[in-house]
């Protein structure tokens, strides 16, 4: 209320003197007008003058003893005397007026300062009222804090409405902005940190590896100094390969782009990827169209989330993959009949740090949405209705003109 109150008033101010200020002006001069019209006319006096020319007239002519001219002057006599009376009246009614009209102009002027401050209060009310409202929406949006339910039927409201509207939607588009650039800025910092760690890594498992396959080469003789060297090998892998997806954080794939044909690189990741105790099922149609793609970067993408859905179901259940064209974009989706992810987790997976698993690095499903996002398409997560995870991915349709050409 603080804040609208110096608007409310200006617009008060500025509706009072436009609607009363001519009014004013015009009731002045009018009032003017017919007081000096009223003080300049003298009908009385002449009136007065007809009168007593008049009496001569009659005089005259009843001295002529002429008996039709005398009823004539009879006549004309009452006819004057009643017209010199309502002549007398009607100035005593002209100096009456004369300071009554002003006074009724002043009573009209109070009267109409009375309806402008009313209109004007009226007005200034519907007019501050959602211009403050707006104010502080634009205050809310600035800290950050969420705007008031829509009331029913708040777009009808006429211009204000439509600007309520606007200002929800512009609001909608700031937040996601923002959560966009957030996520952006705490990818970069993730991609620069992750660059580091690779290259802090890789300094000294260079000659970690040499310093394995040279003990290899030259043989331990004690059961315990085998084991320890397989340990040493098993796990300079592993530090190997965090270093390898460290580097490979927020870098698009190296390798030229090419024709993916996504039916063939399903069946073989389903056939070399999935434990034995994992029973797989593909439902692709013939004839699924091509993608312009990395196909380095999108086997890797995709034996990601196979090996992920494998994991969910602890090594014994089943895996199926779907895809399908539609709209031009090849959707692929990859089901599991394990648990399903929690519903706190499911924005939290693709963040960097995360991960479920006691030996993982949390990088997997960000490098599979990064890998997706550089093809120009989509990867969402969802828990099934009947149980288990499901990932879709969504990709462009190859338009090469050597692929238009083969299908044609």
């Amino acid at each position: 209320m603080p804040s609208r109150r110096p608007f409310e008033r200006r617009v008060r101010r500025a509706l009072i003197l436009f609607s009363l200020v001519p009014t004013l002006l015009l009731l002045g001069a009018g009032a003017f007008a017919v007081a000096r019209a009223l003080a300049v006319s003298d009908p009385a006096s002449a009136w007065e003058r007809v009168g007593n020319s008049g009496r001569v007239l009659i005089e005259r002519a009843e001295a002529s003893g002429d008996p039709e001219l005398v009823r004539a002057a009879r006549v004309h006599r009452d006819e004057l005397s009643s017209s010199v009376t309502h002549a007398r009246r009607w100035e005593y009614l002209l100096r009456r007026a004369v300071v009554a009209v002003p006074i009724a102009a002043l009573l009209v002027a109070a009267l109409c300062v009375l309806l402008a401050q009313r209109a004007s209060r009226r007005i200034g009310r519907r007019l501050s009222r959602p211009v403050g409202e707006l104010a502080g929406w634009a205050g809310l949006v600035a800290r950050g804090e969420p705007l008031p339910d829509p009331r029913p039927g708040e777009a009808d409201e006429g211009e204000f409405g439509v600007l309520r509207v606007a200002f929800r939607s512009m609001e909608s588009e700031l937040t996601t902005s923002r959560a966009k650039e957030l996520e952006a800025e705490r990818m970069r910092t993730w991609i620069a940190m992750a660059r580091r760690v690779a290259h802090e890594l890789k300094n000294p498992l260079t000659p970690m590896r040499l310093a394995v396959r040279t003990l290899h080469r030259a043989g331990t003789e004690s059961e315990p100094g085998r084991e320890a060297l397989e340990v040493i090998e098993q796990e300079s892998g592993r530090l190997e390969e965090l270093a390898r997806a460290f580097a490979q954080l927020g870098r698009l794939p190296e390798e030229p782009k090419a024709e993916v044909d996504l039916r063939e690189m399903l069946e073989y990741l389903l056939r070399s990827h999935l434990p034995p105790g994992v029973k797989s099922r593909l439902r692709v149609p013939m004839g699924l169209p091509m993608v312009d793609g990395y196909p380095d970067a999108l086997s890797r993408a995709f034996a990601n989330l196979l090996l992920n859905a494998a994991d969910a179901t602890e090594g014994a259940g089943q895996v199926e993959v779907i895809a399908r064209a539609a709209n031009g974009y090849v959707e692929v989706r990859v089901l599991d009949s394990g648990p399903g992810i929690s519903d706190e987790n499911l924005d939290r997976i693709w963040e960097p740090d995360f991960t479920t698993k006691s030996r993982g690095t949390g990088l997997g499903l960000t490098l599979v949405r990064q890998t997706v996002q550089a093809h120009g398409g989509k990867i969402g997560a969802r828990n099934r209705p009947e149980g288990g995870a499901e990932f879709r991915v969504v990709l462009p349709i190859s338009f090469s003109p050597a692929l238009v050409t083969k299908n044609a």
